[in-house]
């Protein structure tokens, strides 16, 4: 009696499920297109273009040079910043040698010509202060004396810091400054050295160049954009979801892709569904028009079906709140 009466609740549930079936209205459909990502390849700088290597429709692979731009003005830059690193290492350099065995025994010479003038000059001071003190010279003379030695004296103080600091070496602080100046030095290499890559746009990933309304011998202004690619892989379908469909669609939930000339549906995925509507702003609204909002939404394609052309235009069926219905009833009627 107990089998018989589970057989008979088995196909008691058969037939519900078959009814909710029947009579359940078709799911909702709406309309969408098949979209890629847009990479937008603009100009760094403003420049002449000198080459295009591609035409519109072309099928590019990533890492293809694309386009270049003149880059005349880029290697003078380089060059520049190149030769101001040489001249901030050979400063370093000779501040980490040190003075030359040269430079020393050339100060030492003048040190020694500034002693020889020292003693010229004192004696003279000194015979000419006898010579003022006998009235045969005037005030004059030895003030004239007197200046002629102190001149001396500065200039023997000069050569002997100039031989000290020969001596010594370089201070710390030099050294730092001059470390400094070449690491300067590098990065300016380094900026110049990626704007002159720059200058050769190279396609990002895999993709087909879209829209190239540019020529050799143009010249465009920064900023510009030059070419127009729309990626390969990973298409995906845009449908404007009805504002009454929001509590029932989420990310995550499968939908069914109908593709004219397709018997059977493709299977999709909800991605994304904008947190804005697309239309007039809701606060705007009363609670009939809002209804009428649309939101933009997402739907990845599964990889299976990865080969439909961008812009193609297709439906998109909305079955989630179908087959929630059937899936309740089935866990209601499954319970003990």
């Amino acid at each position: 009696m107990g089998v018989n009466f589970k057989i008979l609740t088995h196909v008691s549930v058969g037939c519900v499920i078959l009814l909710l079936v029947g009579c359940t209205e078709a799911p909702p459909r709406v309309l969408g297109t098949v979209e890629r990502d847009r990479l937008t390849l603009t100009a760094p700088v403003g420049e002449l273009i000198t080459q295009v290597n591609v035409v519109e429709g072309q099928q590019v692979k990533a890492g293809e040079v694309l386009l270049t731009l003149d880059s005349t003005s880029a290697n003078a830059r380089l060059a520049l910043r190149q030769a101001e690193l040489e001249q901030a290492k050979a400063k370093l350099s000779e501040a980490v040698t040190g003075a030359r065995l040269e430079d020393i025994e050339r100060a030492k010479a003048v040190l020694d010509g500034a002693n020889a003038s020292v003693k010229e000059a004192q004696r003279a001071f000194e015979r000419t202060n006898r010579l003022y003190a006998t009235k045969v010279l005037s005030q004059a003379d030895l003030d004239t004396a007197r200046a002629a030695r102190d001149t001396s004296l500065a200039k023997q103080a000069e050569a002997q810091q100039s031989l000290r600091l020969l001596e010594n070496g370089t201070r710390s602080e030099q050294l730092e400054q001059a470390k400094a100046a070449v690491a300067a030095a590098s990065a300016s290499v380094a900026i110049e050295q990626k704007a002159l890559a720059d200058l050769s746009l190279v396609a990002a990933r895999d993709a087909v160049v879209d829209t190239l309304p540019w020529r050799v011998g143009d010249r465009i202004a920064a900023g510009t954009q030059l070419i127009g690619l729309l990626a390969s892989d990973n298409p995906y379908v845009r449908v404007y979801l009805p504002a009454t469909w929001l509590d029932r669609v989420k990310a995550g939930d499968g939908v069914n892709i109908l593709v004219d000339g397709r018997e059977i549906p493709i299977a999709g995925t909800v991605r994304n569904i904008r947190s804005q509507p697309a239309y007039t702003p809701f606060y705007a609204l009363n609670e009939r028009d809002r209804a009428r909002l649309m939101y933009l939404t997402d739907i990845t394609i599964s990889a299976a079906d990865q080969d439909l052309p961008t812009g193609m235009a297709l439906e998109v069926e909305l079955d989630v709140l179908q087959l929630d219905v059937l899936q309740g009833v089935q866990q209601k009627v499954e319970q003990p």
